[in-house]
């Protein structure tokens, strides 16, 4: 099963997939969770202590495995290798849920991360092909992960609202 949670800021997407995270996990599902989110507070929801969570490098800040699997400057491949990354370089949360950081732009002028993106995506494809437990992805607010189409493959898309009563 691969759920994405979405929404606009501040409804709530990361509370949601953390506990859903947990709770599946809990019910015996080998969980993966894809914090995709900028804010990247997924570790915080799945109760990974904040010495660890600080010490977690996204994938889109990995340059050496982004230059070894995708490579550097104008022509890169766009089928990397990455059925290890998962497990590679993912953190254990206490109920077992295997957390995976992709990262952001953290600073205007910082450069394209296309050679990020392309590995990002390549990794989200494969465990859409091959993974065959729950993948819960965190992702930005907006749509942004519909025009990239980081969401590809995924059967449910979850979207947070929040409703105000504006009366």
């Amino acid at each position: 099963m691969k759920i994405a949670i979405t929404g606009k800021g501040g409804v709530g997407k990361t509370f949601i997939a953390g506990t859903l995270s947990r709770l599946l996990a809990r019910d015996g599902f080998d969980v993966l969770a894809i914090d995709i989110d900028p804010a990247m507070n997924l570790s915080y929801a799945l109760g990974i202590k904040s010495e660890m969570a600080s010490k977690i490098i996204p994938i889109s800040e990995n340059q050496e495995l982004i230059e070894e699997r995708v490579g550097t400057g104008p022509v890169y491949s766009l089928t990397p290798t990455v059925k290890d990354i998962a497990e590679k370089y993912g953190v254990k949360g206490p109920e077992g849920v295997l957390l995976l950081v992709m990262g952001t732009v953290r600073s205007g002028g910082s450069g394209c991360l296309c050679n990020a993106n392309s590995l990002i995506n390549a990794l989200i494809r494969h465990l859409m092909l091959e993974r065959k437990d729950v993948v819960i992805m965190d992702t930005e607010a907006g749509l942004e992960h519909l025009g990239r189409a980081t969401v590809k493959g995924f059967e449910i898309l979850l979207c947070v609202v929040n409703l105000e009563n504006n009366h």
